[in-house]
Parts: C-alpha cells; structure tokens; sequence
C-alpha cells in the first residue's frame, strides 16, 4: 500500500468517524433535552406509603379482594416489586422505616434497633425519644397505663426527634431541593413511624 492510499484511507476513517461523533453528540443533546423536559414536569404530591408486615407477595395474593382504586390501583398503574429485599438482618419498625426513607443500611443511618443500649448514659434509649422535645403537650404522650407497644413503654419522657437518624431522608432531601418551599407531612399510628418517615425538615408530624 503507497503513501497516498493510506493517506486516503485516513482521511476516509477521520471523517466516518467525525460524523460517528457528531451522530452521537446530536443523540446526546437529544437525550438531555427530553430529560430537561421530564424534569421540568415536576410532581405535584409525593406519598410513601410503608406497612408493617406487609410482604410484597400480599397485594396480587389478594388482589381478587381489592377494590377499584387504592392498593389496585397502585398495582396497575404503578411499579410493583413482589420480591424486593434490604441488606439488614433486624427487621424492627424503625430499622425498616429509616432504611426506606433514607435508601441508607443502618450501619450509616444510626437507627439499629427500637431500643438500644446507650453506652454513653448506661440506660436503654428508646430510638427516637428526646427528652428536649415534646410531641404533644407535656404528659399527653407516654402513658405508661394505656400504651400497647412494649418498646414505646421505654421511654423515660414525651420527647420524640428525628435527632438520632444520623443521615438525611427522602423528606429531607426534598425540602433542600426546593428551597424549604415542599409541605412534608407524616401520619403515623406510632410515633417513630411518623418521624422516620418524616425526617429533619417536617412541617407537621
């Protein structure tokens, strides 16, 4: 092969490969355009939905039960995983509250159990109980007398904070996003559900 065909043959692979190049940069300028444009379609509400005990496999086992709408309609329209598992051992309410709402293991998210054994204060804690800051009204929160759930009986006051989850949230991560500008609520039968799900930055528990 002479000098001059090989020149050729360069000039030939250089240009198929600028307009490769160019091809590929016209689909990527295409490609983030349509995620600028999906992104600016920003959802208006956002609901997390977390049950305890209830396994993935429980919707579609009962779903001849389900009526139009709500968990039906989930399941229709939505994404839906039957088999979807955490990387964590305790499957306590806590554990499994804040692993879902912060996508952390507990070994980063601080929250390894509903109660644990403070080294630093020799007592049993209750995970997100904070003496320094009341639920309700002062004395309108633990009561010893009527409360069913035996780990919530640990508590020594009526504080409760998310303090003690030691990374940001779903919720967390949202409010920064928009500026403080997003409304997070949280309603929960249990108060460690509701301020799991919650995170630092909610407006109302």
């Amino acid at each position: 092969m002479n000098r001059q065909t090989m020149l050729q043959r360069t000039r030939t692979i250089l240009l198929m490969a600028g307009v490769s190049i160019c091809a590929l940069l016209a689909a990527c300028t295409q490609e983030t355009a349509e995620a600028s444009a999906n992104v600016a379609e920003k959802p208006k509400l956002i609901l997390q939905i977390t049950v305890d005990q209830f396994r993935g496999d429980l919707p579609t086992r009962y779903a001849d039960r389900l009526g139009e709408g709500g968990l039906r309609y989930l399941l229709e329209e939505g994404i839906h995983y039957n088999n979807a598992h955490h990387a964590h051992a305790n499957t306590e309410t806590i554990v499994g509250h804040v692993t879902l709402a912060t996508a952390a293991h507990p070994t980063a998210h601080g929250m390894i159990g509903n109660l644990w054994f403070d080294r630093t204060t020799g007592l049993t804690t209750y995970n997100i109980e904070d003496p320094g800051y009341s639920l309700l009204a002062k004395g309108a929160d633990v009561d010893a007398d009527t409360e069913i759930d035996s780990t919530q009986k640990s508590a020594t006051s009526d504080g409760r904070t998310p303090m003690a989850i030691l990374t940001t949230t779903f919720s967390d991560e949202l409010a920064s996003l928009t500026a403080g500008k997003a409304k997070v609520f949280s309603v929960s039968v249990k108060d460690r559900g509701a301020v799991s799900m919650a995170g630092h930055t909610a407006k109302g528990l």
